[in-house]
């Protein structure tokens, strides 16, 4: 396919990029033959990259954020961290999950890559809207965690995180969350602003 001979190492390529050239299942096809032969790899389910001339083929190893990036690219979705991989990116757990959850504009879906598995969740415009890239993330940390379970320990975690985003994106943000979790946040920011 004359587009795999244009694409650049380490370009990730889907089987939609190839709409037009055949039938999907032909395409489908097309691509597992390729990436048998060796000049592609298959990352995950209808998730190929060509691989840069400098790598062993056998030696590809992308994370799963990457490959996230990838398919929001080029299905030009919008998608954040969510549910106990957002409180692993905001260092609230140690431990990253082997699901790795995101809420989406676009298609409900899972896909395994690796050890990691990558659930897409339907959410609303407004979820996705958030510009911070920490006050988003601790949005949707705090509605895994659940007003019920915020400790004094929690509260300390997020005013170390809440100090290091923009205040005035920070606001917007807080004003699109929950009523519970617009008030936590309001509440730590005012203590925050007070200690500075």
């Amino acid at each position: 396919m004359g587009r795999i001979a244009s694409a650049k190492g380490g370009e990730i390529l889907f089987p939609s990029d190839f709409r037009g050239v055949g039938t999907d299942s032909a395409i489908k096809m097309s691509l597992s033959r390729i990436a048998k032969a060796g000049d592609l790899t298959r990352l995950s389910h209808g998730i190929y990259r060509k691989p840069k001339k400098s790598e062993k083929k056998d030696s590809i190893v992308l994370t799963p954020e990457e490959i996230v990036m990838a398919i929001s690219e080029q299905e030009k979705i919008r998608v954040k961290p969510s549910g106990l991989y957002a409180l692993f990116k905001l260092g609230f757990s140690k431990e990253m999950p082997s699901i790795l959850t995101y809420v989406t504009e676009g298609e409900p879906r899972k896909i395994v890559v690796g050890e990691h598995v990558l659930v897409f969740k339907a959410t609303t415009p407004k979820k996705l809207s958030m510009k911070g890239p920490i006050s988003g993330l601790l949005i949707q940390a705090l509605e895994e965690i659940g007003k019920l379970n915020i400790t004094d320990e929690t509260e300390q975690k997020i005013l170390d995180v809440l100090a290091k985003e923009d205040t005035k994106t920070l606001i917007e943000d807080i004003n699109k969350a929950p009523a519970w979790i617009y008030l936590l946040l309001i509440e730590l920011l005012k203590k925050l602003n007070s200690k500075s």
